[in-house]
């Protein structure tokens, strides 16, 4: 006689389970039987775990490593001197975006952080993208303080506003004193300010 109903019919076999009219052991080891959701989830789980692990890998890999390494004599480098290197610490005056008035004085200031191997010595930024009439006015380049490995500069930059409102934005590079970029591949530094009346 069956005693089960519908629905101990669906249900999972639990291990260890008493079921009428069968004879039960006490050295039947017991099973883990699996439903397709409970598969389902560990197969997920096991996913996740393994995209974690890559990617972690991945991070891992790029590093934080401060220092440039040196290539070889014909291969691509990111500076002029094999070991030199820069880091862009902060906008220490006018932020991206800041509104100054028309034909007004400002200077603009960066921190920079020499985290090569390389001391920096009688260095310049000199704007990439001069801007001609009706843009702000700014040097031809202005002078970094030397600046040994391990330590930062801070890099100010005199500029007038144009007498017209509008945004402003000059970009600069690290050059030598015939102009030549140390980090010709690397982003430049740049300000950009939205003038207004």
């Amino acid at each position: 006689m069956d005693i089960r109903t519908f629905s101990d019919v669906d249900a999972p076999a639990v291990s260890g389970a008493v079921v009428p009219g069968v004879a039960t052991s006490s050295k039947v080891a017991p099973t883990v039987q699996r439903t397709p959701r409970r598969r389902w989830i560990a197969a997920m789980a096991a996913s996740v775990v393994t995209g974690l692990a890559a990617v972690g890998v991945i991070i891992r890999g790029r590093g934080d490593d401060p220092v440039a390494t040196p290539s070889p004599s014909g291969s691509f480098s990111d500076s002029l001197i094999p070991g030199d290197a820069s880091r862009f610490v902060g906008d220490i005056t006018f932020p991206d975006g800041a509104k100054v008035k028309v034909n007004q004085h400002f200077d603009k200031v960066w921190a920079l952080a020499n985290v090569g191997q390389v001391a920096w010595h009688k260095r310049f930024l000199a704007p990439i993208n001069p801007t001609g009439e009706g843009g702000c006015t700014v040097p031809d380049r202005v002078q970094i303080g030397d600046t040994p490995p391990g330590e930062q500069v801070m890099i100010t930059v005199p500029v007038v506003a144009p007498s017209n409102p509008g945004k402003c934005m000059v970009s600069w590079k690290m050059v030598d004193e015939q102009g030549q970029p140390y980090f010709p591949s690397r982003r430049p530094v740049y300000f950009l300010v939205n003038v207004t009346v």
